[in-house]
């Protein structure tokens, strides 16, 4: 039987590159819109394909469908994940909004 999957499998930050400033953290688990909740309901992850084959570089992408508990309002944040020969590379972190429109890349951990 799979596990049920939490958002505590994602991290609290994704990072954006300063430049030769460094890097900044941006909140990853908090509402998208105006009312900058912080608890936020997981309601559904979707993984495009479901398994790597191992073989040169591929891409895994989860949609977590999540809800605001404040605003009551839907988005998607999704992981865009890099394999070589099977071994993670980076995640890059993109957030949709409820209509499916991508407002861009949020960062990467």
């Amino acid at each position: 039987m799979t596990e049920a999957r939490t958002l505590d499998e994602l991290p609290d930050q994704v990072f954006v590159a300063l430049g030769r400033r460094g890097m900044e953290g941006i909140s990853l688990k908090e509402c998208t819109y105006e009312c900058d909740g912080q608890e936020l309901d997981l309601l559904d992850v979707i993984v495009t394909p479901k398994e790597i084959t191992g073989k040169g570089t591929e891409e895994v992408v989860e949609d977590w469908r999540v809800e605001c508990n404040k605003c009551k309002r839907a988005f998607t944040i999704r992981c865009q994940i890099r394999y070589h020969d099977a071994e993670k590379i980076d995640t890059k972190v993109s957030i949709l909004d409820d209509t499916g429109k991508n407002l861009g890349w949020l960062g990467s951990y």
